[in-house]
């Protein structure tokens, strides 16, 4: 496993996600945070549903993975909020000394 990841998580909508986004970031359990607007599609309570909904894309250290998702599962209005950790195989040198940087 490299030193960094990507965290992915999503919300309803922008509104939803800035508080959580901002507490992540003064927490600094995160260097960088990017929005992005989807669709989707899943089962919830055996119900269908398909859902615009705002994907965060979290940019942070495999060290502050476990304190990063249990702020999530704190903060996070979902019941179940979706929380997957991409590894970052590789990565540009100074990219990546930023997050360390400005991350605990």
């Amino acid at each position: 496993m490299s030193e960094y990841c990507m965290v992915i998580t999503t919300f309803e909508n922008n509104e939803q996600a800035k508080p959580v986004i901002d507490a992540l970031l003064e927490k600094k359990l995160v260097a960088c945070v990017q929005e992005l607007g989807i669709k989707s599609h899943y089962v919830w309570k055996d119900e269908l549903c398909n859902d615009n909904e705002v994907l965060i894309l979290m940019k942070t250290t495999n060290k502050l993975y476990e304190e990063l998702k249990n702020e999530l599962l704190e903060i996070h209005p979902y019941e179940t909020p979706e929380i997957i950790r991409i590894d970052i195989a590789d990565g540009s040198e100074g990219y990546l000394s930023w997050i360390k940087e400005v991350t605990k």
